[in-house]
């Protein structure tokens, strides 16, 4: 499902309209140098993975692709009760633990399936960490996925209460058996299966893929779709939280995860691997990496963990089958490279999930923030980040690349964080957004949509005889089915002449769409921001059924 946005030409009044065709490119301001702090919160342990406290800045060397930069703040934070930490071995007197910082934490349940005497202590783990760790002050939500449908059963809060409410729910669902959907697999393709033989011993040869083999490629290239999906979604949820400040978590308990989307099909049809001929379009890493980028762009710590394991561990007396083994090869490499990547740690099994929602906590609670300074690009730039110590004997775990953000990446996240209903900055162009009436085509009906952009509060500069300037609309949706889309946006210009200026200023830019939407699009965000002087304004269009 997806909103088709038809864009409207800019009106401006015919006074100020200039209607010349080839036009000199926008003047800027003028020519400035930013320069912006990456933080990289660093996790610290012995050989036995006690925590080590007690470091100093001295201790630390930080490289950014293969540079060595200098340390330009440094900070420790310590929990009170930190019974496995260990102080370090040094002469120099440690300084103070800083003040806690605030906490985001997205806790994101994949639909999965674990029976009880496997789910309650799963959930249980969950909720310590959710009481140990949510203080006030603090943000946490709780979000669901099960095919395409983003639930959010608890938005941004401090109260433990209603978190707690959240989780019931969730591991009410989780005890409830999924549909086998390998198990119709296998039956469908041994059923194509008999038919191929039964051609064969016809003599009637297939011209290219058995039907069981298109059968097996149509059922993975849905579950790619559905995946890249999700993916998509967890990033935006990721990047609706870029101004958070202080630590950013992701809990994320998938079911799948997959290097190879669909393989799981594969397996259950008896095969052990993907047709080269289809590997790489199922080949999910690409995605994964955008999802790294999205995470270390803005500072979210992913802690992957697949609950279910082995499936067929779920069933009394039935062993796993070599099909659970290839599916956990599937999943597991990729949960652990989304962790090490964003400085996270990952598990599957729920013996294994539960034991390690403590060491979560522990990340919360104690760790050290390095920063250094870069020279801003302008431009959506991967640096690679290694940090080591000058001690021996030590471990260290931190985020591995920073992502710096063009102007447009920006506006994007402040877009869908109007989106996710969290409250940004509305910025300081004081925008007027009208809505039109309604009318029905069928299944969907479009909603005509106009901005006003009062001129005084854009830029504009002179350019010989008129004065120029350039504003960009940013859109994007979203459902109860689907989750979010990505945003689109569009940059248009106006012109007005020198000697109209001031009477000009009294006057507004208007901007029309007409919004093609359907049941399931509940709401539409909107972002306008002036592209010289690079002020902003953020609206939420609610889509009242």
């Amino acid at each position: 499902m997806r909103i088709r946005i038809f864009y409207g030409a800019i009106l401006l009044l015919p006074l100020f309209a200039s209607a010349q065709k080839q036009q000199p490119p926008i003047p800027a301001i003028g020519a400035s140098i930013e320069v912006s702090i990456v933080n990289v919160d660093v996790f610290v342990t012995n050989n036995a993975g006690q925590r080590v406290r007690g470091l100093t800045k001295d201790d630390f060397e930080i490289f950014e692709n293969g540079v060595k930069q200098p340390i330009t703040n440094f900070a420790e934070y310590a929990g009170e009760a930190q019974t496995s930490a260990v102080p370090a071995q040094t002469t120099a007197p440690a300084p103070a633990a800083a003040p806690p910082q605030p906490r985001t934490i997205v806790f994101f349940f994949d639909r999965f399936y674990l029976p009880n005497f496997r789910n309650d202590p799963l959930f249980a783990s969950l909720k310590k960490l959710m009481h140990d760790s949510v203080r006030p002050g603090d943000r946490a939500m709780v979000v669901t996925w099960n095919r395409g449908v983003l639930l959010t059963l608890q938005d941004f809060t401090d109260s433990v209460k209603k978190l707690d409410h959240a989780l019931n729910a969730v591991q009410t669902m989780s005890a409830k058996p999924l549909l086998d959907v390998t198990s119709e697999t296998k039956w469908m393709i041994d059923f194509a299966q008999s038919i191929d033989d039964f051609s064969a011993g016809f003599g009637v040869s297939t011209v290219g893929d058995s039907l069981a083999d298109m059968q097996l490629q149509s059922i993975a290239e849905r579950e790619k779709y559905d995946l890249d999906h999700k993916i998509r979604t967890i990033s935006a949820l990721m990047r609706s939280i870029a101004a958070a400040e202080g630590k950013k978590i992701l809990v994320l308990a998938t079911h799948r995860l997959s290097r190879d989307a669909g393989a799981e099909h594969y397996y259950a049809a008896g095969r052990t691997s993907i047709p080269g001929e289809h590997e790489i379009f199922l080949d999910m890493r690409p995605q994964i990496k955008k999802l790294e980028d999205t995470a270390n762009a803005n500072g979210v710590t992913i802690y992957p963990v697949f609950p279910e394991g082995l499936t067929a561990a779920h069933i009394e007396d039935v062993g796993p089958t070599p099909a659970d083994y290839h599916i956990l090869a599937n999943e597991t490499p990729i949960l652990t490279e989304v962790a090490e990547e964003t400085g996270g740690l990952a598990a599957w099994g729920s013996a294994d999930v539960a034991k390690l929602l403590p060491r979560v906590e522990e990340d919360l609670d104690s760790y050290y923030s390095l920063a250094y300074r870069v020279q801003n690009s302008g431009a959506d730039k991967e640096r690679k980040i290694v940090v080591k110590l000058k001690r021996a004997g030590l471990v260290v775990r931190s985020r591995r690349e920073f992502m710096e953000k063009s102007d447009t990446t920006r506006m994007e996240d402040r877009v869908i964080a109007a989106l996710f209903r969290i409250p940004p900055s509305a910025g300081t162009i004081p925008l007027n957004v009208a809505l039109g009436q309604r009318t029905q085509h069928g299944k969907q009906y479009r909603l005509p949509v106009t901005v006003h952009i009062p001129i005084s509060a854009m830029t504009a500069l002179p350019q010989g005889n008129q004065y120029a300037g350039a504003f960009s609309v940013y859109f994007a949706w979203g459902g109860v089915v689907g989750g979010v889309s990505d945003t689109t946006h569009e940059m248009k210009t106006f012109r007005i002449p020198t000697a109209e200026m001031e009477k000009a200023r009294s006057g507004h830019l208007t901007y029309q769409i007409e919004l093609n939407a359907d049941q399931h699009t509940d709401r539409v965000a909107l972002g306008v921001v002036d592209d010289v002087s690079k002020d902003f304004a953020l609206r939420l269009i609610e889509l009242r059924r």
